[in-house]
């Protein structure tokens, strides 16, 4: 009986909430961010992610500015930037660290958006640094790519590969 009670309430609710008698909180699942290292979570501020591209990431994994050349040219600009071209060749095709542009990578995540920004945000065991706001020199917290940049980094590596990484 206490599960027809239950059920009822629940089936009540639903309606009201579709009518809009009542508001619902339901909360997106937003993607679980971690590590390249050792997968432990990235602990990444939800201020950070400040544009809808960034929230639209956080949501879902996939990267809005694939594809969107503004974003394509920001991007080289930030890669050009932050000297990742002297490790990783001018369109990432690799030189001495690993190419981005393949369908094989030294981190299998980084063929998704998502792998390639936590292995950005957070750095590798090989040698390459973070590069997150706040990660990349830990005394400046003022230093290192906003996620929405780090977005717009990506779109310009898979700008150069047949791979999108939102597969």
């Amino acid at each position: 009986m206490l599960g027809n009670k239950t059920l009822a309430s629940t089936l009540l609710v639903s309606m009201l909430a579709l009518t809009g008698l009542v508001s619902v909180n339901v909360q997106a699942a937003d993607i679980n961010l971690v590590a390249t290292q050792d997968g432990a979570p990235l602990n990444i501020k939800k201020e950070l992610f400040d544009t809808p591209a960034a929230k639209e990431f956080l949501a879902t994994g996939k990267n809005p500015y694939i594809g969107n050349e503004d974003a394509i040219k920001a991007g080289k600009k930030k890669f050009n930037l932050y000297s990742c071209n002297a490790c990783h060749g001018g369109h990432g095709e690799g030189a001495i660290a690993p190419g981005l542009t393949g369908n094989i990578m030294k981190y299998a995540k980084n063929l998704t958006n998502k792998g390639m920004f936590e292995t950005i945000w957070h750095g590798t065991n090989g040698g390459m640094g973070a590069k997150g706001l706040g990660l990349m020199v830990p005394e400046d917290p003022s230093e290192g790519l906003k996620p929405d940049d780090l977005l717009k980094v990506i779109a310009w590596i898979r700008s150069n590969s047949k791979i999108t990484g939102n597969e």
